[in-house]
């Protein structure tokens, strides 16, 4: 569920007082309110499930919307999507916002070839703004029958690729000036790889050698010199050697180099080689926060926003407001804290955990928080520096560390061509019914892609067991007929002002009749051969019969009027809803539908529905995804001592939350599988701080 990722959030306190001033820094410095109308106000952040998945698993998520301005009100649809590495859109999904979080599920297609995807999470507001201000996070995906299919086939060691990457600190480098590079190898999947490191000079001399560590993230000082080219040499056991030009140096520009971090401020230098005027500019949470111009080189003290968890984006502009160097930064100390504890360390299969959370401050105050927590034994034993834009590194001894990061282009082309006009409109109201217009769940039924043979071929050992237990798994699964484990997305309820259930009253012998004998606040009517309901609206002070016909309502579907009703199976409908009150009907975006009220029926099994779609009616929310209900295991479940439980995601909770008092509690039960399992939990504070923590039990075979 956790990986690296830029960490967004939204910004208050001490912030606020910052931004007070904004008006007077965007006066001083035009680029700040270039640039501050190209940062979208809306930020996402997506947890999921498990580190890495096999096709035909579910991925379990939930989001996370973040407004940094209130100047308008946020959006209330999410949409996430499923991009293989061409971009091509697999999946769509569009969601529900409430109270700035969403949550779903997503079943990856069963023809999935093995390889890194994209998932992404976006408002349609946010469509507005570069792809980089989007939530994108590269998702791992291995196919079991590829691996079954390709076990015992090695990789010619002559032909296995090499990929290498450099990331300069603030993305270039300046000719004359010393600066600190990143070097990121990879093989064909995307797995560090440790490798022999060698710069040469366009001469063919050696400027410097170094090693990558076993993720295969490494680093080294480099002066480029003027009119100079430089090559790396990468060499790693098993791979073929790789040359590698290095970036070009810039003859003339702008650097920037994070000398310091400090309680209350970031000391940053400016290199400036070529005398030019600039600005420096500080982004977080989607708000320009810090401007200050000059000409000079020297050390410029930035504050720190108020919010711990903000990312900084330092953003050095030359002359003609076009981005010469950028910087991300974070703070190295936690300000929260999430602890994780169960009642025991060893369980065995089938035996319930009770797990107890806390979060404090840094000062141990308690502190409330929203989060998703997930349980499984999948755990990322190999290392992929690049599952995002962004990662953290560190030179070895230095003790120091930099955020290196693929740079924002599309923003700073947009920046440079002046493009501020915004052609998708937020999206305020959840629309109860379709829209013409409107981007619907998608899923593209004939996406198919070859194998990649070189990517299935370099994954770690662990992968290639995981999709061998996925194998079996689905195989036994299939043998006893067991369903994966989640309940059916549940009928979206509306708010009502009665509610009549059927199970607290006598035998009825017909549905008329219990309409009759069990409702209030309506009038049933036969008028030339045809059923009719008028609602009674009752409010302090006001009681009145409605003139026309409510909305009719089956299980959210809307049909055409009583007939629908009457015709029902009596003892399969569990209750009779009545809305007339304007507040309840605009919570269920009926208000400009339901002029008259809302007659709504809700059924035990749900068949009506499906039924009734097919016959055409419309569905309430039909453009939106319904997220579903992980099931856990239960010991106590009626015939779980004979099929075979072997889930390795045990528990999936998208909606715990902390309280006022910083704790929040809850229990599970162990699956047949046995070893090390680890609880994640991820989510944010209730002033948007991100946090996150781990917590490991082992489950044996216990006398």
């Amino acid at each position: 569920m956790l990986t690296k990722k830029s960490v967004v959030g939204r910004l208050a306190g001490g912030l606020l007082l910052l931004c007070s001033s904004f008006t007077s820094l965007a006066q001083q410095a035009p680029g700040a309110q270039r640039v501050q109308a190209l940062l979208t106000d809306e930020q996402v952040r997506l947890v999921h499930s498990q580190p890495y998945y096999a096709a035909g698993e579910r991925l379990w998520f939930k989001a996370f919307l973040n407004k940094s301005t209130s100047s308008a009100h946020p959006s209330k649809a999410l949409y996430v999507e499923l991009l293989d590495a061409q971009e091509q859109l697999i999946l769509r999904q569009r969601l529900i916002i409430e109270e700035g979080t969403s949550y779903g599920d997503i079943l990856l297609p069963e023809n999935l070839p093995s390889g890194n995807y994209t998932l992404l999470a976006t408002t349609n507001w946010m469509r507005n703004y570069s792809k980089g201000q989007q939530y994108r996070e590269q998702l791992l995906i291995v196919n079991a029958g590829e691996v079954m299919a390709l076990q015992g086939k090695t990789a010619r060691e002559t032909a296995r690729p090499l990929h290498v990457q450099f990331f300069p600190e603030s993305n270039n480098l300046l000719a004359g000036v010393a600066s600190r590079v990143a070097v990121v190898a990879t093989n064909a999947a995307g797995m560090g790889v440790a490798a022999s490191c060698t710069i040469l000079s366009s001469a063919g001399d050696t400027v410097v050698s170094f090693q990558t560590d076993k993720t295969g993230v490494g680093s080294f000082r480099l002066r480029p010199g003027l009119q100079e080219q430089y090559e790396a040499q990468v060499q790693a056991d098993g791979y073929t050697l790789q040359r590698t030009k290095l970036p070009a140096a810039k003859q003339v520009g702008l650097a920037l180099v994070v000398e310091e971090q400090q309680n209350e401020e970031l000391r940053v230098r400016i290199n400036n080689s070529g005398a030019w005027a600039y600005t420096l500019l500080a982004e977080a949470g989607g708000k320009v926060y810090f401007s200050q111009q000059g000409s000079e080189s020297g050390v410029v003290a930035v504050p720190w926003p108020a919010e711990a968890g903000e990312t900084v984006r330092l953003l050095l502009l030359n002359p003609g407001g076009a981005v010469e160097a950028e910087q991300k930064v974070v703070r190295r100390q936690e300000q929260v804290a999430l602890r994780i504890s169960t009642d025991r360390k060893q369980y065995g299969p089938r035996q319930q955990v009770t797990v107890n959370v806390q979060v404090e401050n840094r000062a141990g105050a308690p502190v409330a928080a929203n989060v998703a927590v997930a349980t499984t034994s999948i755990n990322q034993d190999f290392h992929r520096p690049l599952p995002t834009a962004t990662f953290t590194w560190s030179e070895e001894g230095q003790g120091e560390q930099a955020l290196v990061h693929t740079p924002d282009k599309e923003l700073w082309n947009g920046l440079m061509r002046g493009e501020a006009a915004a052609k998708y409109k937020p999206e305020l109201l959840v629309d109860a019914f379709a829209r013409e217009g409107v981007t619907e769940p998608y899923s593209n039924a004939a996406y198919s892609a070859p194998t990649d043979t070189a990517f299935v071929q370099s994954l770690p050992e662990s992968m290639v067991n995981y999709a061998k237990q996925h194998h079996n798994r689905t195989r036994i699964s299939e043998a006893y007929g067991v369903a994966e484990p989640h309940a059916t997305a549940p009928i979206p309820k509306l708010p009502a002002d009665r509610v009549f259930r059927l199970d607290d009253y006598v035998t009825f012998h017909s549905v008329e009749e219990a309409i009759r004998e069990a409702t209030t606040n309506l009038r049933l009517s036969k008028r030339k051969g045809r059923y009719e309901v008028r609602l009674l609206y009752v409010r302090p002070g006001v009681k009145k019969m409605l003139k026309q016909e409510p909305i009719y309502l089956v299980d959210g579907v809307v049909v055409n009027g009583m007939e629908e009703i009457l015709a029902l199976n009596l003892n399969d409908i569990a209750s009779f809803e009545l809305t007339w009150l304007e507040e309840k009907l605009y919570a269920g975006n009926l208000g400009n539908r339901a002029e008259n009220g809302m007659f709504a029926v809700y059924t035990k099994s749900g068949e009506a529905r499906e039924k009734l779609k097919e016959k055409g009616y419309p569905v309430l929310y039909e453009q939106y995804t319904r997220p579903k209900s992980f099931v856990p295991a239960s010991a106590g479940a009626e015939g779980m001592t004979t099929v075979p439980d072997l889930r390795q995601l045990v528990h999936w909770e998208p909606q715990l939350q902390v309280g006022v008092d910083g704790k929040a509690s809850f229990t599970f039960y162990t699956s047949d599988e046995t070893g090390e399992f680890t609880i994640r939990i991820a989510g944010q504070t209730a002033a948007g701080e991100p946090l996150h923590g781990e917590a490991t039990y082992e489950v044996s075979l216990m006398e």
